[in-house]
């Protein structure tokens, strides 16, 4: 890669000459990107979707409590939040300070850090069903674990699934052999549409001997926010002796301190915690009934990186915040300040649309018969919150970092935003391509 291409000064008279030139840095940035990572980015998610007609930014430079900037400088006030994990703001002084404070002592070492037992000690006063406890990384590794341990537990291989849990070979059997997973897997794992307790019912009555355990989300984001759904699943498993694995990898520390089984009053044998733990740093968690862990004792499943300092020093220090100040109040308070906001700009912009979801993670949701119109509406709205100064995409996170005036400002903004759409929305009629993570 020559420097030359990220060279903001003294340009010679060929680069002047040269279209590549007149890019901004962030396009030139991704061009070179994409030549050495597929996707230019690590994850998925966090790439430019062409939906949005190059208004999103292509790289994130830096961040401070709940606003962002991108690598021309331009300001954001992010409700993303990394798509969950930043649960108090981006270099939030107190956390970073705990982590700076490990790293002088090391990051790594060749027996377990004394930091385990006090985060695993945290982690079984506030989660519901924390027994006992075990790191990892990632959320996908938090809920392979969970998936092993039942299936070793019950002695039985097949898995029902509802809603999504990353891209392990255990779940990711949708596309298989496309996406290199082995067709055959498809007899081990059954999909039910979540919220459907019907469907739910009929795949535990048809593999009822088969079932190691359900894998569910609590909580998919949408208008259900009572928890009928996860209850109901509660009650099918606890009557044909299987285990219920709750992910709570977004939910956990977010919807509640003790996440969904807090929130919804749901006691699981398993669950997954993992994005809003450390405020950003690596570390997921898998935790349940002391019975299921201690067939750990019997198997080999382990990683080099499960004891990791900083991050867990990182969680520490959020969960003590979260305790001491109650973080989860103010979550709650900034969510429905924006979700009201989102009623009174609908109705001010003459759109049939409402607010829905849980505080925390809320979204405007557009109710006009038309559903292609929805669509594009949706599309061209987070377009031009782009353009105004708001990162989103779909879902709304709150961090503890956003105060009064970011979400009054944000509506401002929003509001700007879906006047631009109503008047784009007729000249733009093109289909919308949904989504592809």
């Amino acid at each position: 890669m020559e420097t030359k291409i990220f060279r903001q000064s003294q340009s010679s008279d060929d680069e002047i000459r040269s279209p590549v030139a007149h890019m901004k840095l962030s396009d030139k940035h991704f061009e070179e990107a994409l030549k050495l990572i597929p996707w230019g980015t690590q994850t998925n998610a966090k790439r430019p979707f062409p939906q949005f007609d190059d208004t999103m930014p292509k790289f994130i430079e830096r961040g401070k409590g709940c606003r962002l900037w991108d690598m021309e400088g331009k300001e954001y006030i992010d409700f993303r939040l990394a798509l969950g994990p930043i649960t108090l703001g981006y270099c939030y002084d107190e956390v970073d300070d705990a982590v700076r404070a490990q790293m002088k002592k090391g990051v790594l070492f060749s027996m377990a850090s004394p930091l385990e037992l006090e985060l695993a000690q945290l982690l079984h006063e506030t989660v519901p069903n924390a027994e006992m406890v075990r790191f990892m990384k990632t959320g996908e590794d938090a809920n392979l674990c969970n998936v092993r341990i039942a299936r070793a537990y019950t002695q039985r291989d097949m898995v029902l699934t509802s809603g999504y849990h990353g891209y392990p070979d255990w779940f990711a059997v949708d596309d298989s052999p496309k996406n290199g997973v082995p067709a055959i897997l498809k007899d081990y794992v059954k999909v039910i549409p979540w919220g459907d307790c019907e469907a739910a019912e009929k795949l535990i009555r048809q593999y009822n001997e088969r079932i190691a355990c359900v894998v569910s989300i609590p909580y998919d984001a949408n208008e259900d926010v009572s928890g009928t759904y996860i209850k109901h699943l509660r009650k099918l498993t606890k009557e044909h002796g299987i285990l219920l694995v709750l992910d709570e990898v977004w939910t956990g520390f977010r919807v509640a301190l003790g996440g969904a089984q807090e929130l919804f009053s749901v006691d699981a044998d398993l669950a997954s915690y993992a994005k809003a733990m450390a405020n950003g740093y690596p570390i997921s968690a898998y935790v349940g009934k002391k019975q299921y862990l201690e067939t750990l004792n019997t198997f080999r499943m382990t990683t080099t990186y499960a004891g990791e300092t900083l991050s867990i020093a990182a969680a520490i220090a959020t969960l003590k915040i979260m305790k001491r100040e109650k973080v989860h109040d103010h979550l709650y308070a900034m969510g429905r300040r924006l979700m009201e906001g989102f009623n009174r700009i609908a109705s001010e912009c003459g759109v049939s649309a409402y607010a829905a979801g849980l505080p925390p993670s809320s979204y405007l949701k557009f109710n006009t018969p038309d559903k292609a119109y929805n669509e594009r509406l949706e599309y061209l709205w987070f377009r031009e919150l782009f353009r105004e100064g708001v990162f989103v995409v779909l879902r709304w996170f709150i961090c503890y970092s956003h105060k009064a005036a970011d979400i009054d400002q944000a509506l401002e903004k929003a509001k700007t935003a879906l006047k631009k759409a109503l008047d784009a929305e007729p000249k733009e009629r093109s289909s919308i391509k949904p989504f592809y993570w």
